[in-house]
């Protein structure tokens, strides 16, 4: 698949130097925009993703730091049960399933930059006050309020983001963006290692953890609301010039589909769409393994050896290392190739091999296990953006592409509460392990049908007659309803 700026390239290498002076002026224009539009772009990453990606951060210490809490102490003096202390784990994600999709309407009608930091200033509050929890009830009504506060930020960037950067360039930064979930795992792995060590004559461990981590959030909340620009027609940073190339570039990646009006009926034709519920399914099975893995890799890590629970903490920080650069890698590549499915499907390799290692190979082979522990988090960490930039590269009018993305990421949080359940089997956990595998091998095999899907009616589109085009664009309400239903998209393998 190309897209339309990449066409316009080709037909410029084509030139050759004409001998008139008029035609060399127009001909070295497109090389000034092209730089011109590097500028641009410098400047965009520059002004947005340094305080999304701190805020997705601290978003990520908040949500994950349970974990390391359950080596600080937590259920011991609260006196939880394994059970309760898994449901505390789960309740997180059915606040996120309940408020993912509201919040990304909220957005798409309101400023994005207020919006953003209402929900940092709430989840920091609620990350702080669970150090005051006395029981299990106090704990898991934080936990499911921490999850509707951070719901809708996740989702609320990814859409954000699609409205700044081309399809070609929105991969590597989600990528970039994503990166600082695992970097939050391995701070939240030294953090706790060093919080460990603070004498607990008046807090525990586990609630200078929660304090110490959440503050962040609230004290970057007002940045947020004053730095964070909210759209290109408004964005005071960018000149005149800017703002007009912005929003030329972005109107010739969306072609005719490109749409940023707001209508109930074309919020509706979302989910008359097929592509919602498959990506939702890859979702789900991504979030399964994925959050399994994250909120118990502390005591994977723990069961492996006989060491004390600081050494245990330190030990969770390579593998988010890892993930952090696999999770670059792959966004940079897959943008370079402008392929989702096929990155998509090695990183899940990748995992698989590393959950049939943790499965199999005998426990004192310490080593070999820690390292199937740090190819599997960089696997499960490195899917997630790939698979976000290919649902949102795939729905095309802000109104379509804002709900879709809140829609699947609603809907596939629900594996964040499978996760939770999964790791039931400890120290081993080879059941655990077993349920991620298949997760992961049930989401490769949709990848590849839904790849081949997709590649079979780009097909169909090309050899369609005006006439036909004209047809479906009628079938679809008109341009305005059509979107990426459009004939002239092309769609994203």
């Amino acid at each position: 698949m190309m897209s339309e700026d990449n066409k316009n390239e080709k037909v410029n290498d084509t030139s050759t130097s004409p001998p008139v002076d008029q035609k060399s002026i127009a001909d070295e224009k497109p090389v000034a925009n092209q730089q011109q539009e590097k500028r641009l772009l410098r400047k965009l990453d520059m002004r947005i993703l340094p305080i999304l990606c701190l805020l997705y951060l601290m978003a990520y210490l908040d949500r994950s730091n349970i974990g390391n809490a359950k080596l600080g102490g937590l259920l011991e003096d609260l006196d939880l049960t394994t059970s309760q202390f898994q449901w505390c784990l789960s309740i997180f994600y059915f606040g996120y399933i309940i408020f993912d999709l509201p919040s990304n309407v909220i957005m798409k009608r309101w400023k994005p930059s207020y919006w953003l930091s209402l929900l940092t200033f709430s989840w920091g509050s609620i990350a702080m006050a669970m150090a005051a929890v006395k029981n299990f009830t106090g704990l898991i009504i934080c936990r499911l309020m921490l999850g509707i506060m951070e719901a809708g930020f996740f989702p609320g960037v990814l859409y954000f983001l699609s409205v700044w950067y081309k399809r070609k360039e929105y991969g590597r930064r989600v990528s970039y963006f994503w990166s600082f979930s695992s970097l939050a795992g391995a701070f939240g792995g030294l953090i706790a290692y060093g919080i460990s060590k603070i004498p607990t004559h008046d807090l525990s461990t586990w609630q200078w953890l929660f304090i110490i981590e959440g503050a962040p959030s609230v004290l970057l909340a007002g940045l947020a609301a004053l730095y964070l620009p909210n759209s290109p027609e408004t964005a005071k940073f960018l000149s005149k010039e800017e703002q007009e190339l912005e929003i030329s570039r972005l109107e010739a990646d969306q072609g005719a589909a490109n749409d940023h009006s707001w209508s109930w009926a074309r919020a509706a034709s979302v989910f008359t769409d097929y592509k919602t519920y498959t990506f939702m399914f890859i979702y789900i099975t991504g979030t399964s393994a994925l959050q399994g893995v994250t909120l118990f890799l502390p005591s994977i890590i723990s069961g492996m050896g006989q060491w004390d629970k600081a050494q245990s903490q330190a030990l969770t920080v390579p593998p988010y290392v890892l993930a952090l650069i696999g999770t670059n890698i792959a966004g940079w590549s897959s943008d370079r190739f402008f392929d989702r499915c096929y990155h998509m499907v090695a990183i899940n390799c990748v995992g698989l091999i590393g959950f049939l290692m943790l499965m199999f190979i005998d426990q004192a082979q310490i080593g070999a296990r820690y390292f199937a522990a740090c190819i599997v988090t960089m696997s499960v960490y490195a899917n997630v953006p790939i698979k976000v930039a290919w649902f949102n590269n795939n729905f095309s009018g802000l109104t379509r592409r804002a709900l879709a993305s809140g829609a699947i990421v609603a809907v596939g949080t629900i594996g964040g509460a499978i996760g939770g359940q999964i790791y039931y089997d400890g120290p081993l956990y080879f059941g655990g392990n077993t349920i991620a595998f298949c997760c992961l091998a049930a989401q490769t095999v949709t990848d590849l049908v839904l790849r081949f899907i997709l590649a079979r009616e780009n097909k169909r589109r090309e050899k369609l007659t005006q006439e036909q085009k004209e047809y479906e664009i009628f079938k679809y309400g008109g341009e305005e309803l059509a979107g990426d239903r459009h004939p002239d998209f092309r769609y994203v393998l």
